[in-house]
């Protein structure tokens, strides 16, 4: 009797040993069950070489196969820092989901043509009664003329009231234009004049437009045809959505908002897959997507006494080039360079770089242009797309082949560089993924993706004649 009591003690102390040595190792008994229990990385799995992108969302980049939170498109592979071609004038893009827009607070504005005018502040002296001499270089003076108005006022004071005046005759320049001159001017009121030796300042306000290359720029939009649009209707929460004729939005099923044009503005139609394709005429195709019908759009010209401007929180400026960032899609902003004019108040003229319709980021340019320069596949393109000058210049490394050739046989991948783009939708080969392979008429044709095989289908002579050397045989 006494053994077996004695067992049965010396067991319920072993039971709680056990617990406790158990509790006590738990960690090191958790790690190795899950090296036993875990499941082994598929083939296709994380690689350094490569990785996961969006093609309708370029800068949707990852390490893992999964889905885009934009689009929800599966992402394709890739080799590391392989960036799909950009278009011309385009640095880098950058796509940003609507939370994080919302979050950083980002908004457009539209480009469009405003009247500048640049204030110019030049000292000078009074000479007689009411008589005032300026001095300035003759750059200070290009658009300036006789009897255009002016402002006077004390020198240093900035609080009296400044007395009107009109420029008189200006001096022409020097042949090296670099002498400053005398430009004289007269107050309008003699009485309010001040006294001989007198120090004034000057203040002209010179119209952009009459500074070059504004000045040599075109100032007359086209002429009305008959049956034009005189209207246009859009959605007011959906600024990309516009149409010639009242109707919904497709996206929230709002009535649309018709406006009349302004006498700068005309309706022109032009397909967003090839901007370059547009068209002055309603129902318009465009044949190098398989007859996509042209959409309307609002086209600005510029009037007398107006130029091309953007708000200047929208330029970013890293002292070697002028960047802005245009919405070429719903959160998807492409950085462009810009020559810009000189700054008149909140706003500068364009030189080139933008065109009249284009919206850029006025407000949070500088949260996108920080994603920009975050995003290693797209930071090279953006720091490498100019010589900032110093060091040597290094021989390029020869680029590696496209990732999506590994997918094709030997006899396709010559065949397909050849072709480089879809004969349908104009688009590089492999910038949707592993290009399609078809045989038409005993041809070999390659396309971007496999929307595309029944436009070739239903017009091959078409589409065959697009390709380079469309003879190769099978």
């Amino acid at each position: 009797m006494g053994l077996r009591i004695a067992a049965a003690r010396l067991r319920f102390l072993a039971v709680f040993a056990a617990v406790f040595a158990i509790i006590g190792s738990w960690d090191v008994i958790s790690t190795y069950s899950s090296r036993l229990m875990r499941r082994s990385a598929p083939e296709s799995g994380v690689s350094s070489d490569t990785e996961y992108f969006c093609p309708m969302d370029p800068g949707v980049v990852g390490d893992w196969p999964s889905k885009c939170p934009v689009c929800n498109m599966t992402l394709v592979l890739r080799k590391r820092g392989e960036a799909a071609a950009l278009p011309e004038g385009v640095m880098a893009r950058m796509q940003l989901t609507p939370y994080r827009l919302w979050l950083g607070g980002v908004a457009t504005a539209p480009v469009d043509y405003e009247a500048l005018s640049r204030s110019v502040e030049l000292p000078g002296v009074a000479t007689g009664p009411g008589r005032i001499e300026a001095v300035a270089f003759p750059r200070e003076l290009e658009g300036i003329t006789p009897g255009q108005a002016a402002e006077v006022s004390p020198a240093g004071d900035r609080t009296g009231r400044a007395r009107p005046a009109r420029v008189g005759e200006v001096p022409p320049p020097d042949a090296d234009r670099a002498s400053a001159v005398r430009l004289p001017l007269d107050l309008e009121s003699a009485a309010e004049g001040f006294q001989p030796g007198d120090h004034v300042a000057v203040r002209l306000r010179r119209p952009v437009e009459e500074i070059e290359p504004f000045r040599s720029q075109p100032s007359r939009p086209p002429d009305l045809a008959a049956g034009e649009p005189r209207r246009l209707y859009a959605c007011m929460t959906h600024p990309d959505v516009v149409k010639a004729e009242p109707g919904t939005c497709p996206k929230d099923r709002t009535e649309l908002m018709g406006r009349p044009l302004r006498d700068n503005q005309r309706v022109r139609w032009w397909c967003p897959m090839h901007p370059e394709v547009t068209s002055e005429r309603a129902g318009s195709k465009c044949d190098a997507c398989g007859g996509m019908v042209l959409v309307p759009r609002l086209v600005s010209y510029r009037l007398p006494g107006t130029v091309l401007a953007i708000p200047a929180s929208a330029v970013i400026d890293d002292g070697a080039q002028a960047l802005v960032y245009v919405e070429s899609g719903p959160g998807m902003f492409d950085a462009r360079a810009v020559a810009l004019g000189p700054r008149c108040g909140s706003a500068f003229p364009v030189v080139s770089g933008l065109q009249p319709g284009d919206r850029v980021v006025a407000q949070g340019a500088f949260l996108v242009d920080a994603e920009t320069r975050l995003n290693p596949s797209l930071a090279a393109s953006y720091f490498g797309a100019g010589d900032r000058g110093g060091g040597e210049k290094l021989a390029p490394a020869p680029a590696p082949g496209p990732a999506w050739l590994e997918a094709l046989s030997s006899a396709d991948r010559p065949r397909a560089l050849g072709q480089k783009t879809c004969p349908v939708t104009g688009k590089p080969l492999g910038s949707m993924g592993t290009p399609g392979r078809l045989e038409v008429r005993g041809e070999v044709v390659f396309i971007c993706c496999d929307g595309c095989s029944s436009a070739i289908q239903a017009d091959p002579e078409k589409y065959l004649a697009k390709i380079p050397r469309a003879g190769t045989k099978p």
